[in-house]
């Protein structure tokens, strides 16, 4: 792979166009497609079911990141990608004019979204390890701006610049988005030449040797994230901090776009790609700066809850939208306008709770790293099923009812920023970071009596069960659910044995959940610890909690399918 001249070395030469050719493909994917497929008649129900299940590439990365260190070099891993992309984005265009194009694109941007989550882990590993902390501190509003600047382009003046052409072309639908998904992939071809001569290629601080070694650091790595103190509290957070975000995120632009006899605005996809894209991003860059600046003002702790209600009150501009589109009454594009600008100024203002929160609670220890990916992941868990229901919820519902029950699913949001526990504050007497960089917290091994540890070893495999239970939630059942969405009465009987089959495994966890956490609870009597007993506890909760909804879900999965 070449090296890059003496003079392009800068990191200025090559972290804006990274972080573009990152940003581009990734709302290219989750959505212009979503907008593309509203415009050549997909139901909003399969639009988001299915990019729903497509969003999930991005939660798994961290099962996968530790592989590419095996070989070649991360500069590699990014051309590749890049050239692997258009290729896909290509397909996706050629198959707009075929009968089945709705399934064989998915299935294309299906694999485009582990091409594109690959490039992030192997663009981010270049950014951290071929520059140095100063810089890359100094760079930090550079990469940010230009990934933001790949949104504007891939969703707002991409879209409605063809929309534009292809009014004065006379082109169909068709061809304007086969159109669109063309330059998307010259672009791409264009930055994987570029970086090809000056991308860096990344340093690596450990390559393992064999797939055993990195299943090993991967699960040490993955035991300790279940060990943390307050651990379902901090969980809960996570999972329900986005609950409204995660319903209104792909289904708002939808609404937007839909027609006047539906409900929606009757807007085009242009008018809504510009908005999303334009008005809407810098509305979320300006709330994230106002954001961080009152967050360090007040603290986290005090600012949490408040960032809470300015992330969640705003969708009720989608309730006066809805209002209105199902009432009839036309409404002036500059009240849109400003009415969705308020939502994602918004979001952007309380968004930085949430990844300040996992940075300073539930990353940091020997895995700061790893357990600042897992905990990004699990976040980005729950937006693939809230964005799958959205659409057949919408459908079901209506706008103007949808959008009001987003709001009721803001309540939980809002209740778990006011009682997100904060294990670290308290123990700043027993958290240090070593010479080497590793931050020691009160739940190191090094801080534990042996007692203790037992105690914490106990509560974190019945942790594990239930989390595994949870995603089996989160992943399975949604994605069966999901595949009976369009389907004809009494055609889901595969569908329902497959929610039998993962019920079956959902009851093997639960009674190995309950088995650990009984087993903590006696270890835990003797010593008086309270702590780790308190994760056991959640467990159960959690795991008595899923049980409730797997019975709910077969209950809708069998009326769906017979």
């Amino acid at each position: 792979m070449s090296e890059p001249k003496k003079f392009l070395k800068h990191p200025l030469f090559w972290v804006p166009t990274l972080y573009l050719a990152m940003g581009i493909p990734f709302n290219v994917i989750n959505s212009t497609a979503s907008s593309m497929y509203k415009s050549l008649g997909v139901s909003d129900g399969q639009n988001t079911v299915a990019l729903g299940s497509v969003i999930i590439a991005w939660s798994l990365k961290p099962l996968w990141a530790a592989f590419l260190d095996m070989y070649r070099t991360k500069k590699f891993f990014v051309v590749l990608m890049e050239l692997l992309m258009p290729l896909l984005f290509i397909g996706v265009a050629m198959s707009l004019p075929l009968p089945g194009y709705f399934q064989i694109s998915i299935a294309m941007l299906w694999v485009a979204s582990f091409a594109s989550s690959t490039q992030d882990i192997c663009g981010d590993g270049i950014y951290l390890t071929a520059i140095d902390k100063k810089t890359q501190a100094n760079l930090a509003g550079v990469q940010g701006m230009f990934w933001n600047l790949g949104k504007v382009l891939a969703t707002g003046v991409l879209i409605s610049g063809m929309e534009s052409l292809s009014t004065h072309q006379g082109w169909s639908t068709q061809k304007m988005w086969s159109g669109v998904w063309v330059v998307v992939a010259i672009t791409m071809v264009l930055f994987a030449v570029y970086h090809y001569f000056v991308l860096p290629t990344g340093s690596i601080a450990h390559r393992p040797q064999s797939t055993k070694q990195v299943m090993e650091d991967f699960l040490g790595s993955a035991t300790t994230f279940f060990h943390k103190r307050a651990f379902w509290g901090m969980i809960a957070f996570v999972f329900l901090y986005r609950l409204g975000e995660g319903l209104i995120m792909v289904e708002g632009k939808l609404f937007l776009q839909s027609s006047t006899e539906s409900g929606g605005l009757g807007l085009t996809a242009g008018q809504v790609a510009n908005i999303d894209a334009v008005y809407g991003t810098v509305a979320a860059i300006a709330g994230g700066i106002l954001g961080g600046m009152f967050l360090g003002k007040l603290g986290l702790k005090k600012a949490l809850p408040i960032l809470g209600l300015c992330l969640n009150i705003p969708h009720f501009t989608f309730v006066y939208l809805s209002h209105y589109g199902a009432a009839g009454h036309g409404l002036d594009y500059s009240i849109v306008v400003t009415m969705v600008s308020i939502e994602k100024f918004g979001y952007g203002f309380g968004f930085i709770g949430n990844m300040v929160y996992m940075m300073q609670q539930f990353a940091p220890g020997r895995c700061t790293m790893t357990h600042y990916a897992f905990a990004t992941a699990l976040m980005n868990f729950v937006l693939a099923p809230t964005t799958m229901i959205s659409g057949p919820l919408a459908e079901w519902l209506g706008f103007s009812t949808f959008f009001v029950v987003v709001m009721f699913a803001s309540v939980p949001s809002v209740w778990a920023a006011y009682k997100a526990p904060f294990p670290l504050d308290g123990d700043t007497e027993k958290t240090k970071t070593e010479p080497s960089g590793i931050v020691i917290t009160p739940d190191d091994p090094s801080r534990l009596t042996d007692a203790e540890q037992t105690v914490q070893r106990s509560a974190g495999r019945a942790s594990t069960y239930a989390m595994l239970n949870i995603l089996m939630l989160l992943l399975a059942d949604a994605k069966i659910l999901g595949s009976l969405q369009g389907k004809p009465e009494g055609a889901g009987q595969i569908q329902f044995g497959f929610l039998l089959a993962s019920a079956a495994l959902k009851i093997y966890l639960t009674m190995l959940t309950l088995k650990h956490a009984k087993i903590a609870a006696a270890q835990a009597q003797p010593i008086g610890e309270t702590s780790y007993l308190g994760n056991a506890r959640g467990a159960k909760v959690a795991t008595i909690i899923c049980a409730l909804v797997t019975v709910a879900v077969l209950t809708f999965g069998y009326r769906q399918a017979f």
